[in-house]
């Protein structure tokens, strides 16, 4: 190291990622931070407490206050940001997928969930396209990507919330969720970590 040469502070502690249970958004960095093998203590919480921890250190409204990560200095909230944060600190590659239109239709069905699986009216195109799209293919867009983590949370805050989905007739979907459920590591589990 030179004379004038500055080492990179490290983070103490573990990542903190805190959540709010049967919010997809949570389980998202849940599963990326898992899959990515990235060590965080997870910290489960209520709307309300989780918003008076971060209106401590962020002077901003407006802003969802969960999922969000701690590590070090450096505090971030909402899904997105924490998503992104997740997807480049990981020890692995990154899930973007480097193909213009693998990352298109990544983008593609990410925004279906977003848009069009807010009514239960909604369920039965939106599954019948998804299980067309999964059939003869392992992941959502051919390859693992962050599609395949949006979806498998959706699927878990489903679960998690008690909603009744009549998936029968989805057999790729259900072939799918099967693969998930083995292939990223947190998905039953419970913890208060995500180990790497």
């Amino acid at each position: 190291m030179g004379l004038f040469s500055k080492s990179k502070p490290k983070a103490s502690e573990t990542p903190k990622l805190m959540c709010m249970p049967g919010d997809a958004a949570s389980y998202k960095c849940i599963f990326l931070a898992s899959y990515r093998k990235i060590p965080v203590e997870i910290e489960w919480g209520e709307p309300s407490t989780l918003d008076d921890k971060m209106s401590e250190s962020l002077n901003m409204s407006n802003l969802n206050r969960y999922p969000c990560i701690k590590d070090g200095d450096l505090t971030v909230c909402g899904g997105s940001a924490v998503l992104t944060y997740l997807n480049i600190k990981g020890r692995t590659p990154t899930i973007h997928p480097r193909k213009a239109r693998v990352l298109a239709t990544q983008q593609y069905w990410i925004q279906v969930l977003n848009t069009k699986c807010d009514q239960p009216e909604n369920y039965d195109a939106v599954f019948t396209e998804l299980d067309n799209a999964l059939e003869n293919q392992k992941y959502i867009v051919g390859e693992f990507s962050l599609a395949d983590i949006h979806w498998a949370a959706a699927f878990k805050a489903f679960e998690q919330s008690g909603t009744m989905l009549d998936m029968s007739k989805y057999n790729n979907i259900n072939s799918w969720l099967s693969r998930m459920k083995n292939e990223i590591p947190s998905f039953e589990a419970e913890n208060e970590k995500v180990a790497a």
